[in-house]
Parts: structure tokens; sequence; C-alpha cells
């Protein structure tokens, strides 16, 4: 498969239009924990993002390894942080670009937040194929600051932390957009299920700050403005 190569302001637009899609046809939204429910209609031509409760999911205490080719144990990468997780891989050549690209955007909308009190985490589907080289190049290409990691390893462990998450995909193809947001040592999670733009993520990781104002701002704008960057 060919990867894809876009910048972030052009996957970006492709978000919308993809909002509903899959790698490939045939995956199962409910099969990666939760219960998200029916998928609510399509509006102005874009899926719906719909967030729930995600229940079951667990933070194992398994070692990966990170784009610099650090040794990395999830449970302290989770220790007295939000998590914010998704699922990608490098050759993905739909979702995968727009999400992670999502995610380079949340790092602005996080602030000094940003590895003081949450952490990104995007971990591979494809650990045979993405090496913390691979991982590390695809990376710099959307501005990946501390605070957010990508995590590969051997098949088996990628494989355990993918279920512990809920974020298995039998084939990688058919994975659908997933963000899990979350504190580990309270089990309480949120799972977003189509790909939502930066402040709507930001809000939903709001929910997990205390410290965070209702009604801080970015730039003069609202966080609560959910397409305010679209």
């Amino acid at each position: 498969m060919r990867s894809l190569s876009l910048s972030v302001p052009n996957a970006l637009l492709l978000a919308g239009a993809l909002a509903a899609a899959s790698c490939g046809r045939g995956s199962d939204p409910a099969a990666a924990g939760g219960d998200p429910g029916p998928p609510l209609p399509a509006q102005g031509g874009a899926a719906a993002v719909r967030s729930a409760r995600a229940l079951g999911v667990a933070v194992p205490d398994e070692e990966l390894v990170d784009q610099d080719g650090a040794p990395v144990r999830l449970r302290e990468l989770a220790k007295d942080r939000v998590l914010v997780v998704n699922f990608v891989f490098t050759t993905c050549t739909t979702i995968c670009s727009p999400m992670t690209a999502i995610f380079g955007r949340l790092q602005a909308e996080l602030g000094d937040a940003l590895e003081r009190e949450v952490r990104l985490v995007s971990i591979s589907l494809d650990p045979a194929t993405d090496t913390p080289e691979r991982l590390k190049g695809y990376a710099e290409k959307f501005g990946r600051r501390p605070g957010w990691v990508f995590l590969t390893g051997s098949g088996e462990r990628v494989g355990r932390v993918l279920d512990a998450l809920g974020g298995r995909a039998p084939i990688k193809e058919q994975h659908t957009p997933i963000t899990l947001i979350g504190r580990a040592a309270e089990g309480r999670w949120t799972r977003i299920d189509g790909i939502a733009p930066p402040a709507r993520l930001a809000e939903e990781v709001r929910a997990f700050l205390s410290r965070w104002p209702a009604a801080q701002s970015a730039g003069g704008r609202r966080l609560d403005d959910p397409w305010r960057n679209f």
C-alpha cells in the first residue's frame, strides 16, 4: 500500500469528508469497547461525531517503544496525566493522516497543559512496518511536540495493548476513527467515534482537567465553539 503524504492543512480538509470512513469497508465500531450506540445522521455532508462513556478500557503495564526507540511503559505515561489516545499506521491512505493532523492542532489547543497534565498517544496498528524510525519521520510531518508520543513494539505486545484499550482492528485497513480520552487511575474514559476537530477534543479533555477554567479561550476565541478550527 502506498503511503499518503499530506500537509497538515490538507489533511484537515479531508477530515470532514472522512469522518464516518474507515481505511476500508466492513469494520465494526462497537469492537473498540464501550457502547457508542447507533450512528447519528450525517449533517452538512459529513457524519456527526459521537462521544460516549467507554467501558472496559484498561491501561496495561506493558512496555512499548516510542518514536525515538526508547522503551516506554504505558502506565508511566498515564501516571497523573489525562491520556488522549488514537490508533493509526503510517501506510494508511485515508483516515490516519487527518486524525494525526488533528492531534497536531490539538497540541496548540492544550497549550501548557500538554505534557504537564495531558499526554497524546498514537499507537501503531501495524507494528511490523512501523519501526521507531518510520514513526519518527511520520510524527515530524505533523509537528510532534513533547507530550505527544508514537508507540510501536512487537506484534504480541502491541496486540495486548490494543485489546486492553479497545483499539484492535482485525484488518488494519478497516479500522474506524476512534479517540480515547481518560484518566487511568480513575478508570474513567470517553470514547469518540468519528474525526472530531481539535476544539471538540480539547473540550472533551477539559472535562478531565479540574483546574482548566471552563471559559478558557485560545487566541481570543472560546474553546466551547467546537467548529472554530475548521
